[in-house]
């Protein structure tokens, strides 16, 4: 039988990750399963590469994780809370914020790797028509690359995110 442990949801704080948020929450409850949401803050690795040898004692990567790991806490909050206000809570899931560098298909890949992901849910803006249009390019990818099952989530089946 297959099983969810542990769930990957890769957030640009849009309203499509914001479904996926609140599906992998859902999900995980059901599933009793962790959740890691991830956010790839573009050129970040490169900017500690610098940062290491021209200010090591700057504190602008650290607050910038520390504001991102917030803001991913906040995003499942919110959604936690709307599950309980639609009169749907949910029980106690474990949420891990992740705030990384580098390019974000490959810390998508290599995470689902290295932390034994079962699922990754992603948001799609699924701009166009047939098959294709379903899929933006980068759950596309996601799909195409993964090693692990995808759910592609759209927003508009959660219709409380045109807020």
């Amino acid at each position: 039988m297959w099983s969810i442990k542990r769930i990957l949801v890769p957030v640009d704080f849009s309203d499509t990750s914001r479904a996926a948020i609140s599906a992998a929450l859902q999900i995980a409850s059901d599933q009793d399963a962790s959740v890691v949401l991830l956010h790839v803050e573009a050129g970040m690795d490169k900017e500690i590469k610098r940062r290491i040898y021209e200010a090591p004692n700057d504190s602008t990567i650290d607050d910038t994780i520390a504001y991102n790991e917030q803001a991913l806490r906040d995003a499942a909050n919110l959604e936690i809370q709307r599950a309980r206000d639609s009169g749907n809570p949910l029980p106690y899931v474990s949420v891990t914020p992740r705030v990384v560098g580098g390019d974000w298909l490959e810390v998508i890949l290599n995470l689902t790797s290295d932390l034994d992901v079962d699922l990754v849910v992603t948001g799609t803006h699924g701009r166009g028509s047939g098959v294709k249009g379903i899929f933006s390019s980068g759950s596309e990818k996601i799909v195409a690359k993964s090693t692990c099952s995808v759910l592609v989530v759209r927003a508009q089946g959660f219709p409380y995110l045109k807020d």
